[in-house]
């Protein structure tokens, strides 16, 4: 335990020390004015040290009294809960209210000294100075748990809907994000549009250069087309296998042909190798385009935008794959 006493009375300020130092185990420290004071808080320091456990502080000090010492530590965001035991030699209780509304943890009345209640007034501030560490020491270790807690939760939350070898969206997030626009068309009155992409002979692409590099090429065509899809309410997300989904909000057809186009020629542009594809020696693929509008949401069900998506789907790899086709209500 480490003691300041702020005290321009030697006298006195070595009493405080003797009485302090025979009866409790407290290395004590004599300064002899404000500015000294401040000087051993570092209070003009960016990083102060907690050196000092207690301060014993007298009201009466010459220049910056105790008072307004005390306010000055007080308000240094690393001394908030230092105790600080204020001097006096009045009975004024304007003084002694002064000093609890600066901040001061106690006081003691000096004229005379009382050894048992000196000894009594300290050994309470210290208790209650320990105390006060003690709960910023449990309320740190809560804070740190709760950061912990809230990284994992975000952990979790992002291993539950997202696609651990892409990290684009999962399936599960993509049902769920679906139905939730579906439901949002009645009310925005704006279309809904999403695409379906299929990677053109993929499996004879697995079978040529090994998973490894199929991983890896899923890996390149996912970050791609998050490249592509940049607005917030937009979704990319891994349908199954070499199979992926964009989902549109507030998009109709043409916007989403128009991106639709863009994915087809940037993967072309990746020039990942695909010696077996039978019209083209990189990876391609093919998208499918559906579009709800409003007025057409009453009569439909959300799985008819992905059947219209699907079937789009299959005239881009009949027409000859790497392309991307609008559905048509003739398909």
């Amino acid at each position: 335990m480490r003691l300041l006493i702020v005290d321009d009375s030697v006298v006195k300020a070595q009493l405080i020390q003797k009485i302090l130092s025979k009866n409790l185990s407290i290395d004590t420290e004599i300064v002899n004015s404000a500015e000294t004071c401040l000087d051993k808080l570092k209070i003009e320091s960016n990083k102060p040290i907690l050196e000092y456990n207690l301060v014993l502080m007298d009201i009466n000090l010459p220049g910056m009294n105790g008072i307004e010492v005390t306010k000055r530590i007080r308000a240094h965001e690393k001394y908030k809960d230092l105790p600080i035991l204020m001097i006096t030699s009045s009975n004024d209780d304007s003084f002694i209210d002064m000093a609890f509304n600066a901040g001061a943890t106690d006081y003691i009345n000096t004229t005379p000294i009382r050894q048992t209640e000196l000894i009594a007034r300290v050994n309470a501030a210290l208790r209650l100075g320990s105390e006060m560490e003690r709960r910023k020491k449990r309320e740190e270790e809560l804070l740190e748990t709760t950061r912990i807690l809230n990284m994992m939760n975000r952990y979790l939350e992002n291993i539950s809907s997202h696609d651990p070898l892409t990290n684009v969206y999962n399936r599960r997030y993509f049902d769920q994000f679906l139905e939730s626009e579906w439901k949002n068309i009645p009310k925005s009155k704006e279309p809904l549009s999403l695409l379906m992409i299929d990677i053109d002979f993929f499996k004879s692409y697995n079978d040529e250069y090994g998973h490894q590099a199929g991983d890896s090429a899923l890996k390149k065509f996912s970050n791609m087309l998050n490249e592509i899809v940049t607005r917030a309410r937009d979704i990319v997300a891994r349908y199954g296998g070499e199979e992926f989904a964009i989902i549109l909000p507030r998009t109709n057809s043409k916007g989403a042909k128009h991106i639709a186009d863009e994915i087809c020629k940037k993967i072309y542009s990746l020039e990942i190798q695909h010696k077996h594809s039978p019209f083209s020696n990189f990876l391609t693929c093919s998208i499918g385009v559906a579009t709800q509008y409003t007025e057409s949401w009453l009569r439909d069900k959300q799985e008819e935008i992905i059947l219209k998506a699907d079937k789009a789907l299959y005239k881009a790899k009949e027409k000859g794959r790497n392309q991307a086709i609008v559905y048509q209500e003739s398909y």
